[in-house]
């Protein structure tokens, strides 16, 4: 079995090297596809981590009335704090609250600071959820508490006592599954273009190399024996593409990245090494599987033994 295995590398090697031409274009082909979909997962890891990021800031702010019952405030804030979707509820009290404005304000506008003459800030329920999505579910149980309409600072139109990005939290949510589906799609096309590629150079192959196959015919080879170096080829074309496609990431997150991270230093723009290893053992394992296929069905079609 040994020697049959060696036997079929040296084959799948000669024949790579014999029609380099040809092997050279379905490396590249698949280089530049698995490129892309390296690319595209890159991508869909950057993308999910700064939805991760912008989730983790998803939060209910309840603006309290001045003057308050503060017995009705603690039972909002302990009847929100029970329910399942929420993690966790905090307490801003008004100064805490004008503490926090002047911190993000005094850099970017000092003169907004020190024009204020006392505290216009409500005090605050900071209300952060398990999962952001159930934004809204969780403001329609809010509204239903009757402590609610208590201790709001606008009784007459409680929505406004309300603050949750209602329409930053939906574009952000459609965005995300936008972006999801469509490297999904692209990921697929460039899967279908890889085997139409490699399909045509294992053709290619074996018409260049019909007298052989039909001397090997003649003298009793079987079907494996004069397919496995066809199937072989592919393997080692896809394995060359998807190191480079490989090596070349690499040098992009190593020379990039870095500099991308430093002009955006509020988005989490890097890869890290895991994402990457994840990444990389996904374009071997895609690559093996379109060499493969794209040969067994090339073989099928055109080798008939």
């Amino acid at each position: 079995m040994s020697i049959n295995l060696g036997y079929f590398i040296r084959e799948s090697v000669v024949n790579f090297r014999r029609n380099w031409v040809l092997s050279l274009g379905a490396v590249i082909t698949i280089y530049l596809s698995l490129l892309l979909v390296g690319v595209s997962l890159a991508t869909s890891v950057v993308v999910t981590n700064i939805v991760k990021s912008v989730e983790e800031k998803v939060s209910i702010q309840i603006f309290i009335k001045d003057g308050a019952n503060s017995s009705d405030v603690t039972s909002l804030q302990n009847a929100v704090a029970k329910d399942d979707l929420v993690k966790s509820v905090r307490y801003i009290s008004k100064e805490e609250a004008l503490r926090i404005f002047k911190e993000q304000t005094m850099k970017e506008s000092p003169e907004i600071v020190e024009q204020l003459e006392d505290n216009p800030l409500p005090a605050s329920l900071d209300v952060e959820l398990k999962d952001p999505r159930n934004v809204e579910q969780m403001v329609v149980k809010i509204k239903a508490n009757p402590d609610f309409l208590k201790v709001c600072d606008r009784p007459d139109k409680p929505e406004e006592s309300l603050k949750y990005s209602e329409q930053t939290v939906k574009k952000l949510f459609a965005l995300t599954n936008i972006v999801r589906v469509v490297l999904a799609a692209f990921i697929g096309m460039l899967a279908v273009v890889s085997l139409i590629f490699i399909n045509n150079a294992i053709r290619l192959a074996i018409y260049a190399r019909r007298k052989e196959i039909g001397i090997m015919r003649l003298v009793g080879a079987g079907n494996w024996f004069i397919r496995t170096p066809f199937l072989l080829e592919g393997v080692i074309q896809s394995l060359i593409g998807a190191a480079l496609a490989i090596a070349t990431l690499g040098v992009v997150r190593a020379a990039l990245m870095p500099r991308i991270g430093e002009a955006l230093p509020f988005l989490p723009m890097s890869v890290n090494t895991t994402a990457s290893l994840q990444i990389s053992a996904v374009l071997v394992v895609s690559g093996v599987l379109i060499g493969l296929v794209g040969a067994a069905f090339a073989l099928r079609r055109y080798l008939k033994v």
